[in-house]
């Protein structure tokens, strides 16, 4: 129910006309205050630019497909982000500042260099789904059984077979672990 209530959002908020979608920082910079859905992907970002800071009723924003590496403090700024999309980009591991960050449930980062699921994703409060997919993780770290309200963990095409998470299986059986490991699926 949470996932339609939100699409309904989105899909009727443009149309109110006091929020919006935008694909261009220099739009969104025309009305800073209308931004809650900023989609800057595959423009070659090596740095998130400090103006993005000035979107205080950001909710989704989507950094995929970018350069980056890194997540500047200013992001803390952002007390609304509910959802970040870091896909495609060059993080090594999860960067421990987002934790910061408590209205964020979704995580994307699929496609990334990341080898570990941190201790410090038990610090990840209000975090429901984390996605991994196709990244280079080799290991979960046990603390992310105390993260309660993680629910969705995509691990899939990762360096973990499905019997590696067999652990995390049994200790949270209301998480959703998706995983395989080649074609056969641990078989």
């Amino acid at each position: 129910m949470r996932f339609w209530i939100k699409t309904s959002l989105i899909l009727l908020i443009p149309f109110g006309g006091f929020a919006q979608k935008f694909k261009s920082l220099e739009a969104a910079l025309l009305n800073p205050d209308s931004v809650i859905h900023l989609e800057l992907r595959k423009d070659k970002l090596t740095a998130i630019p400090e103006c993005i800071s000035q979107f205080k009723n950001l909710e989704i924003l989507d950094l995929g497909k970018n350069k980056l590496d890194s997540i500047p403090v200013f992001i803390l700024e952002l007390k609304n982000l509910k959802e970040l999309n870091l896909s495609k980009n060059n993080f090594t591991k999860i960067p421990r500042v987002l934790a910061q960050l408590d209205s964020l449930t979704i995580l994307k980062m699929a496609k990334n260099p990341v080898e570990k699921v941190p201790y410090y994703i038990s610090d990840f409060e209000k975090l429901e789904f984390l996605d991994l997919w196709n990244s280079s993780v080799a290991e979960v770290d046990p603390a992310i059984k105390q993260n309660k309200n993680l629910l969705k963990l995509d691990l899939r095409n990762t360096y973990l077979r499905t019997s590696d998470l067999e652990w995390l299986v049994i200790a949270r059986p209301d998480m959703e672990v998706f995983s395989s490991y080649g074609c056969d699926c641990d078989k």
